[in-house]
């Protein structure tokens, strides 16, 4: 028990003045530690050694004594994602900060809404009326974004007779953004028409075919679709059709983490679940492509950097 007494004498000792008055601390840990405190723990820790192999003391006091000198933990502070893109087009203006490039049909910002476009839908024709939704929806996949690659290859051609003016089937918007392989993407979006399909997501490269699309058409199942060099692909879709087309503003939701798992979310209730590692660089940016309906964007935020 002496070891114990001796421990307890030396917690105790200090300089008669302490006993009215207390002195400025010095902390152990910085670099300008003073050299008879880290003596007096080192001390300290040798006595708590030949009292834990004597046996001389309770091992819990022994224990609550050497974590007295022990340094604190430092709490690791995590970085919070990096806000890399936040729009809610209250400037007026999509041309700059951020600057949104127009790749086919007509964009403009409805005042006190958003950034708006307005497609006018071809009447479809009696077997086309007769096609499931669902079948609408897998036919739809297969020519994501083809309204891009058609105004690519027009742009690439020469017109040798006149032709008369059509109107576009699709209006094409993006902007650049550092997004990370895993981000955190919230849009508000109103519809006010139950037509056409609206496809959003992230694009890799220079190509803004090739990346994620979050696709919409009014009425049938949401879907999460790949798009690359390898093809294109439905990753996940609702269970339920889904209608946006109630004169209400809605906000969806849209996570996929390191491993690739992809959750969907409109106002909060959950309808999509999906896994895809079909891209695992970041993305250069965000595509939104409007096929035949009447869309506003009122804002859109997505968190991630590269």
């Amino acid at each position: 028990m002496h070891y114990l007494y001796f421990i307890i004498a030396l917690l105790l000792a200090g300089p008669a003045s302490a006993q009215t008055t207390y002195s400025e601390w010095s902390n152990p840990d910085s670099s300008g530690a003073n050299p008879q405190t880290q003596q007096l723990i080192d001390r300290l820790n040798k006595l708590i050694d030949e009292a834990e192999k004597a046996r001389a003391a309770d091992p819990a006091f022994l224990r609550d004594l050497r974590d007295l000198t022990r340094p604190p933990v430092t709490a690791t502070v995590t970085a919070k994602p990096q806000i890399v893109l936040n729009d809610d087009f209250g400037d007026g203006d999509f041309s700059a900060n951020p600057v949104w490039n127009i790749s086919a049909g007509k964009y403009w910002i409805e005042q006190g809404w958003g950034l708006r476009s307005a497609v006018t839908q071809q009447a479809e024709t009696p077997q086309a009326q007769q096609q499931t939704i669902k079948e609408k929806n897998r036919n739809a996949a297969l020519a994501i974004l083809g309204a891009v690659l058609n105004q690519s290859t027009s742009n690439n051609s020469v017109a040798n007779t006149a032709s008369a003016p059509t109107q576009p089937s699709s209006a094409v918007i993006s902007t650049e953004a550092p997004i990370a392989n895993a981000f955190v993407m919230e849009f508000d979006i109103y519809s006010s028409q139950p037509l056409g399909r609206l496809d959003i997501g992230p694009y890799q490269g220079t190509n803004l075919v090739s990346g994620y699309r979050l696709s919409y058409t009014p009425g049938g199942a949401m879907q999460i679709i790949s798009s690359s060099a390898r093809g294109i692909n439905v990753v996940a879709e609702s269970q339920a059709a889904i209608s946006l087309e109630d004169k209400q503003t809605h906000t969806i939701r849209w996570t996929r983490d390191g491993a690739g798992r992809m959750n969907i979310s409109i106002d909060g209730s959950a309808v999509i679940e999906g896994a895809d590692r079909s891209f695992a660089d970041p993305f250069q940016g965000l595509a939104i492509d409007n096929q035949g309906g009447d869309y506003i964007i009122r804002r859109i935020a997505v968190n991630g950097a590269s």
